[in-house]
């Protein structure tokens, strides 16, 4: 009988042991995908600051870009009748 909790015992550590790579694996998953979110984070907003300051010496029709916005996205709207947070945020950017 003593074999055969010495077995589960060493199944068990080895459970544990196995859980525990999983979890460190995990754990670095987590901090590439952080580190790949603020990479893309960065992108944008160094997009927006250069069109931001685009618009500010070239006549954007905001119509235009809402209208734009709206062809490109009314497949994935939910309510057609509210804005879209791209359309406030070309309104933010356009903002002169």
């Amino acid at each position: 009988m003593s074999t055969s909790l010495d077995e589960i015992q060493a199944l068990i550590q080895k459970l544990s042991g196995e859980l525990g790579d999983m979890s460190e694996a995990a754990s670095r998953h987590i901090d590439d995908l952080h580190v790949a979110v603020n990479n893309i984070a960065s992108h944008v907003l160094a997009m927006e600051a250069v069109i931001a300051v685009m618009a500010t010496k070239v006549d954007v029709s905001e119509a235009e870009v809402q209208n734009w916005i709206r062809e490109k996205t009314a497949a994935f709207a939910e309510d057609s009748s509210e804005g879209s947070a791209a359309e406030s945020i070309a309104t933010s950017l356009l903002a002169k």
